[in-house]
């Protein structure tokens, strides 16, 4: 029985110290608060600061929906359609059911569209006259301007 109890014991203390081991140390924020920085630095204009907070988070943590979202909103903020989309469906693949960014994601894929059928029609105005894509551009523009994406 003494046996028995040693390892219990041991066992006791080595999960003990496994876990302070995986605690966050003193001086590092935790990934909460680097989230609430990079929150912060986004709601007082600081879309850089903001940026490079999310990506510490991801980096810790990228399982979370949160920093891949906000990602895409600055990437749209900053007219980089690329990045905004990569981080959208990143949300996406980690909530299937994230609204905004599902509105986001369509709201990029159709100024897309926009600028695809212009350089189009500018390209090859022939081609660009057939009925099938003029059809195609009046539905496109009867949804109206893109609003800007939503915070």
């Amino acid at each position: 029985m003494s046996r028995i109890r040693t390892s219990v014991r041991l066992l006791a203390v080595a999960a003990l110290l496994q876990g302070c081991v995986a605690l966050p140390s003193n001086n590092a924020p935790s990934v909460i608060e680097r989230l609430a920085r990079a929150d912060a630095a986004l709601e007082h204009g600081d879309p850089e600061r903001a940026r490079q907070g999310y990506e510490a988070v991801i980096e810790r943590s990228p399982e979370l929906v949160s920093p891949h979202f906000q990602l895409g909103l600055i990437a749209y903020g900053a007219g980089d359609s690329h990045n905004a989309i990569e981080h959208f469906e990143a949300a996406l693949a980690r909530d299937p059911g994230h609204v905004l960014a599902t509105y986001n994601l369509a709201v990029v894929h159709l100024q897309q569209a926009r600028r695809r059928l212009g350089q189009h029609e500018r390209l090859a105005p022939v081609s660009a006259g057939r009925p099938a894509l003029v059809d195609l551009r009046r539905a496109i523009d009867a949804l109206g301007e893109a609003p800007p994406a939503p915070e």
